[in-house]
């Protein structure tokens, strides 16, 4: 008899900016021929598992790709202060506007129903009035993603019937549990990894904030292994490691992409797909074996200020250095596209020009030779 094959569950995890890095390992994992079953993202997860779930060919991923490698941080935050201004003076709850996050969606996602996918796809939200994850199956996808991905605080929630949804993140930011639940025999883990060097501090407090934001996504993550991996074929891809990129910031996407495509196609290479004895290692992984203890000393004093505010200045200003350089370059590709394209329309037009210009000619001289014919026979009558 036949062993039956394994109901495959892909899981993309929430992480912002950092959903590019979801990307390069999808483009590796499709490449190879596989496939799944069942689709589960939270967050900026459940927008890459929107797109894949409705085109799963490797055409669909590279159209995904193209969507990533253009999108700008202003793209997803809108650069309003009226926005944060009202709500704040009229008690609101959200920071920043929905407009920008729902044109992206509306610009890509070509369909209005989360039961047109190919694949059935399975979105991530929490009910902020209770705490309870909410597996959003059915129903309107533009409504679906703008739950699963509202960061509370920053984005609007969504209200729907007796429910207050926001963020998938807040209770399950890798739904292996969903996964499981429906059915799943083999769980394929699409995390973010962790945007930062080990063993270097934060300069800022907004690396501060970032790491421990990175940690608290990652910890459940690091249970749910504990917990699934002796349930369910569970297959964590590795991020690449040592990526100094911050989620809020979307200007990295092409590194992003070609760091994590490449460290999977090596993964790939050596069996890590088939390969379900590998450890899972993450740096909060309180389920270790490991307990450090350590002996409590007197703290040393942090940096002087005008050493952390000159360090600061050096990196925003090599930051702004190359977004510059990044935008320049974007907008000479664009421009030398564009006389391209005036070239080519011109030529085509040239072309018409011609043709047109002949065929008229043709037909004059064919109406003149008929009159010249027409005069020859009355002269010979």
């Amino acid at each position: 008899m036949l062993e039956k094959e394994p109901k495959t569950a892909f899981v993309f995890s929430g992480g912002a900016s950092l959903g590019a890095v979801e990307v390069g390992m999808l483009k590796a994992i499709v490449e190879e021929g596989h496939t799944a079953d069942m689709v589960f993202g939270t967050s900026v997860g459940s927008l890459n598992g929107a797109l894949y779930a409705f085109d799963p060919t490797i055409e669909g991923v590279k159209k995904l790709e193209e969507i990533w490698r253009k999108i700008k941080t202003f793209d997803v935050f809108s650069p309003s202060v009226i926005t944060p201004i009202k709500n704040i003076a009229t008690f609101g709850q959200y920071l920043i506007s929905p407009k920008n996050i729902k044109k992206l969606i509306l610009e890509n996602i070509n369909y209005s129903r989360i039961e047109q996918t190919k694949i059935p796809l399975f979105i991530t939200a929490t009910d902020i009035n209770t705490g309870d994850e909410i597996v959003l199956n059915k129903g309107l996808i533009l409504e679906a993603l703008l739950a699963s991905i509202g960061i509370p605080g920053l984005f609007q929630p969504q209200r729907m019937g007796h429910r207050l949804l926001v963020d998938g993140g807040l209770v399950n930011n890798s739904p292996i549990s969903s996964a499981v639940k429906l059915g799943a025999d083999k769980v394929v883990v699409f995390p973010i990894g962790f945007p930062y060097t080990p063993n270097q501090e934060p300069k800022n407090l907004t690396e501060i904030l970032i790491r421990t934001f990175i940690y608290l996504l990652n910890r459940q993550l690091s249970a749910d292994y504990h917990l699934y991996k002796d349930k369910v074929q569970l297959i964590i891809i590795p991020p690449p490691e040592n990526i100094d990129v911050g989620p809020h910031d979307f200007s990295k996407s092409d590194i992003l992409i070609d760091r994590s495509y490449q460290n999977t196609k090596q993964w790939l290479m050596k069996g890590g797909y088939y390969d379900l004895t590998s450890e899972y290692k993450h740096p909060g992984d309180i389920h270790s074996d490991i307990l450090n203890l350590s002996e409590a000393v007197k703290t040393e004093p942090g940096r002087p200020a005008k050493e952390r505010v000159k360090e600061n200045v050096t990196l925003i200003g090599a930051a702004l250095k190359e977004s510059i350089a990044k935008e320049k370059a974007e907008r000479k590709e664009k421009y030398h596209a564009s006389k391209e394209k005036l070239k080519e329309n011109i030529s085509d037009t040239k072309d018409e020009i011609e043709k047109a210009f002949s065929n008229t000619a043709k037909r004059i001289k064919k109406k003149y030779d008929n009159i010249t014919k027409k005069k020859d026979r009355k002269k010979l009558e």
